[in-house]
């Protein structure tokens, strides 16, 4: 039996990241369909099931997630020692119902009424990336790959305990570049890849239709993945990945000017790093299994970010693919136990201190499944 080259079919372990220590990343760059031999295009379809939930200071719990789905579509051409490749993914997401959690006597005017509101925030925060990426083979063992990637904000709302903000759709471009060395015999792949950061100036309303400040931003962290197979028996692949976000220099800043102060979301992302382990195995000449295992370090027990909902997270994955002819199916799922957090608030001008949340035993389950045709 042989194994070819191919990628985790853990589809989408990397997905519960959603709820990460970090950020908002919901999907990483997958450039694995640049190293097809010749033309090749992909569809991919996952879903998020979220059992996240949050218990405030009041001792309300409350679903605090909702549930999300991603589609991806990629696809490369071939060109003499070139390929020229397009992607489009989901890569980011805020879902969440944290303001479904306030009692109906909180009242922001009446100290008295703090410990019925709610630290955590409701939002629908959605961002969607296209690249456009070429890969130049210096050799057999050598490659090169470059391009630009655009992520893109939709018309987005997130509502704290102190105000509604909406905010407008925008985008903005940076680079992709990285590094390949392989050993086609021996399934052997090595892959360092790099993307910048990116940064939007925010614009919208809040409140009473006051307009966002001009110094509102957000930043797409910069990101260094290290992608590695190899074979290590007859029809049997060793798959590893660490994957590098610089969140703590990427936040979201939003400013609106009220007679009291700041009306203001300032997040308190820290940087992560997640790393996957996994095996596959062929089955027949057709059909491949695999397992994987990936974790994610916590930045500790508690926070100040309201947007934070785990410390840390841990995955096991189980996938398998089936080749008929040129077309290849894969379908994967994956458990996600992510790590209890305590939430804390700090006080600012308009928002009372003293609010917490605390998530504990929580859990996703991610499905997905994908089509890909060599043509």
């Amino acid at each position: 039996m042989k194994l070819t080259a191919y990628t985790s079919l853990g589809l989408w372990a990397f997905s519960a990241v959603a709820v990460s220590a970090g950020g908002w990343e919901t999907g990483k760059l997958d450039t694995s369909f640049m190293y097809n031999e010749g033309n090749y295009a992909e569809l991919s379809y996952g879903n998020l099931n979220y059992s996240v939930s949050g218990t405030t200071q009041a001792g309300v719990s409350h679903d605090m997630a909702k549930d999300q789905t991603r589609m991806n579509l990629s696809g490369k051409f071939q060109v003499g020692s070139f390929d020229i490749g397009l992607t489009s993914f989901s890569s980011g997401a805020i879902q969440m119902d944290g303001q479904s959690a306030i009692l109906p006597q909180c009242d922001l005017d009446n100290q008295a009424t703090w410990g019925a509101c709610s630290v955590v925030p409701s939002a629908d925060v959605k961002m969607d990336t296209r690249a456009v990426l070429a890969r130049y083979k210096i050799n057999e063992n050598f490659s090169v790959l470059g391009g630009l990637r655009q992520v893109s904000l939709e018309d987005s709302s997130v509502t704290t305990i102190a105000a509604t903000y909406n905010l407008d759709a925008t985008s903005q471009t940076g680079r992709v570049y990285g590094l390949a060395y392989e050993r086609p015999e021996i399934a052997l792949r090595l892959e360092i890849l790099r993307s910048d950061a990116i940064s939007f100036g925010l614009s919208g309303t809040a409140t009473a239709n006051e307009l966002l400040l001009s110094g509102s931003d957000m930043v797409v962290p910069e990101a260094t993945t290290i992608n590695f197979q190899t074979g290590i028996a007859e029809g049997t692949l060793l798959m590893a990945s660490a994957h590098r976000v610089s969140w703590a220099n990427s936040q979201i800043n939003v400013d609106v000017p009220l007679a009291g102060g700041l009306l203001d979301i300032d997040s308190a992302f820290t940087d992560t790093t997640s790393y996957s382990l996994g095996i596959g195995r062929a089955l027949s000449d057709a059909t491949a299994v695999n397992v994987s295992y990936s974790w994610e370090a916590g930045s500790g027990a508690t926070s100040t970010d309201p947007f934070t909902m785990s410390n840390g997270s841990k995955t096991l994955s189980l996938g398998v693919r089936h080749t008929i002819e040129d077309m290849t199916l894969s379908g994967g799922i994956s458990y996600t136990q992510v790590g209890d957090v305590n939430v804390t608030h700090m006080a600012a001008p308009t928002v009372p201190s003293g609010l917490t949340a605390t998530y504990e035993n929580n859990s996703v389950m991610s499905f997905g499944v994908k089509v890909g045709y060599s043509f």
